[in-house]
């Protein structure tokens, strides 16, 4: 086992990412059920201080919450080009369920892979 020394912010969709997903893939929408069942976890640095979690996770959303948002769009709309034209914190915030995980642990046989997405 191997501790990680990242961070990691677990998302996961709520009813209106399941209203958009429903309206933009009407053929492959999974159930609002399916959906929110599932979460996505962004690995992000360590902080270099302590500080309380509740500051620690709103200050980790407000700088990655655009790219998270991207990327979770971009599963179902891949150029984007049904983004809602509100992409603000508290839209999001109202979309998707963040929390922190402070302790990441690899317990995988197999190396790492890391592979650069854009």
């Amino acid at each position: 086992m191997n501790f990680i020394n990242r961070i990691s912010l677990i998302v996961t969709p709520k009813s209106p990412m399941h209203q958009w997903v429903s309206a933009v893939a009407q053929d492959e929408a999974p159930t609002l059920e399916e959906m929110t069942s599932e979460s996505s976890c962004y690995l992000l640095d360590e902080p270099e201080y302590e500080t309380e979690l509740n500051e620690l996770t709103q200050a980790l959303i407000q700088a990655n919450f655009q790219q998270i948002w991207r990327n979770e769009l971009a599963v179902w709309d891949e150029y984007l080009d049904n983004a809602p034209s509100d992409i603000s914190q508290a839209t999001f915030e109202q979309w998707f369920d963040v929390r922190l995980s402070g302790l990441t642990f690899d317990l995988a046989k197999q190396p790492l892979m890391i592979a650069k997405v854009e």
